[in-house]
């Protein structure tokens, strides 16, 4: 009954005809890569815009999922144990459960929800008037209600006599979307996965709804930021870990809960034919470096090595070196420009976060920027030397021999108090001038 309903609905949301429609692939249905309407292509570049990895599963093991997994069953076609589902929040797991008409109710219910499969929902919107998606409306002051407003369902089931979990989307006869936390982990219910397909996140409350669940699920501090996306048949295996997170743990008591899963991982093994000849073959070794250590060694004489010594030559474009060449008139004031061009770049890389913002940024854009942040002055002291900075050659090429490019001295002193000024407007400090000749 599910599968021709949800055909004909997205199919009229789309706004194309059912009866000219090409019948639907089922084994698209949620389907990660595919850029169909019932496809999840567009969940998949949501998530990874946002920094999360999707890795889909075609089996699961329990014990492998970590604090930087959150587990995404969408419905699931095999029975979901409750008691492991509830085990793996418990111990820190995070899971979003999304399913109408699958195999995951049970473990639902075991959440805090009792999942009712309602013939239509009762709702006081629907999308065009189409009755069967009706419109659900964020509740509350929960993380995942913030700027939700509005959610698009198609055919949804609904949640009822919910307990211990907050209602964050609901229809008039119940909720949409659940949210709540067990022990250290945090899980989310969904009873229209729907929402997650492609045709379903054109709706911008469908989008701002999963981001808001990606983002309370990492609970800001990007440490679960790959997401195991487990869909249809797909077998489960194994059991939770013990203990998978603490929210309030620092880095040490999250360093030590992994080295003792790493020990308990492996405090069963099995030594193989292969593993016994290589420990075998370990143990002469050593047994061969012990009678080598105790035979005596004639030794010769002593080598230092001086003569392998390599002295690295000053480089040229040493900014010091440099100022002092040109104070005594031998050296290029050209390359001292240069200088003073590398370190405007760094002050402004450092200001705007940009990678050498002179020549990645437009000119507008980048005074606005420094107007915003240091005022109106510096912004003017940008402008006067913006064209003359980028206008000089590279420090490596106006250091080389051959170079012809040159630097008048009275064009060099003016560069120099304009830099001054953007640099005393920025708060830092630029080389010693050199002085003139005498």
């Amino acid at each position: 009954m599910r599968r021709p309903l949800i055909t004909a609905c997205v199919l009229a949301l789309a706004g194309a005809p059912v009866a000219a429609a090409p019948p639907p692939d089922p084994a698209l249905e949620y389907d990660p890569n595919s850029q169909a309407w019932n496809g999840m292509a567009s969940f998949v570049g949501l998530a990874e815009g946002m920094g999360f990895t999707v890795t889909p599963v075609s089996s699961l093991e329990w014990g492998d999922i970590s604090a930087d997994d959150i587990l995404f069953l969408v419905y699931p076609l095999k029975r979901v144990e409750p008691q492991k589902l509830g085990a793996f929040v418990q111990a820190g797991g995070n899971v979003v459960i999304a399913d109408d008409f699958g195999d995951g109710k049970e473990a639902m219910q075991s959440m805090g929800m009792l999942r009712v499969e309602v013939e239509q929902a009762k709702a006081s919107r629907f999308y065009e008037g189409r009755s069967y998606a009706p419109i659900a409306n964020a509740r509350g002051d929960h993380p995942l209600a913030k700027d939700v407003g509005d959610v698009v369902t198609n055919h949804p089931a609904v949640m009822t006599n919910v307990d211990g979990a907050s209602t964050i989307v609901a229809l008039d006869d119940g909720a949409i979307v659940v949210a709540g936390e067990r022990g250290s982990g945090r899980f989310v219910a969904i009873s229209d996965p729907s929402i997650l397909i492609n045709r379903m996140l054109q709706f911008p409350g469908n989008v701002q709804l999963t981001s808001n669940v990606l983002n309370w699920l990492d609970r800001g501090n990007r440490r679960a930021r790959h997401i195991i996306l487990l869909r249809g048949d797909v077998p489960m295996y194994g059991e939770p870990r013990p203990y998978i997170d603490d929210a309030h743990a620092g880095e040490l008591g999250r360093s030590i809960a992994d080295l003792n899963f790493w020990l308990s991982e492996r405090r069963a093994w099995l030594l193989t034919p292969g593993a016994m000849k290589a420990l075998a073959a370990a143990l002469a070794a050593a047994l061969l470096l012990l009678a080598m250590l105790a035979l005596p060694v004639r030794r010769g004489p002593k080598i230092d090595g001086a003569w392998l010594k390599f002295h690295r030559p000053a480089r040229r474009d040493e900014p010091h070196g440099l100022v002092v060449a040109a104070d005594a008139g031998t050296g290029s004031h050209l390359v001292i420009a240069c200088i003073l061009r590398d370190q405007v770049q760094r002050l402004l890389a450092d200001l705007t976060g940009r990678p050498e913002p002179l020549y990645t940024v437009p000119e507008t854009q980048l005074v606005a920027e420094l107007s915003k942040a240091r005022g109106t002055v510096a912004g003017v002291a940008l402008t006067r030397v913006y064209r003359r900075l980028r206008a000089l050659p590279s420090r490596g090429q106006a250091a080389a021999p051959w170079s012809a490019g040159h630097l008048q001295r009275r064009e060099f002193d003016t560069l120099y108090k304009d830099v001054a000024e953007l640099c005393r407007t920025l708060g830092a400090d630029v080389p010693d001038a050199p002085q003139e000749a005498t």
